[in-house]
């Protein structure tokens, strides 16, 4: 195979570094702006809550099922 040597023109640096802008712009307005006030970013605990009182409920209700079959 032979290799040839490519050269980096002026305007893919320059479509580079526009877009790695463009991408620290839209990070930083999830951060600082509105979208941080969201449910995004509200805490976990009801979730956890919820999701721990349906796990007993469903071992509850497998007890009885087995006492009931036994």
């Amino acid at each position: 195979m032979a290799t040839s040597s490519v050269e980096v023109s002026s305007d893919t640096t320059d479509r580079g570094l526009q877009l790695n802008q463009d991408l620290v712009n839209q990070l930083n307005e999830l951060v600082q702006g509105g979208h941080a006030d969201s449910e995004c970013w509200s805490s976990s605990r009801p979730v956890l809550v919820e999701g721990l009182l349906w796990s007993i409920l469903g071992a509850v209700l497998w007890m009885v099922t087995l006492y009931i079959v036994s």
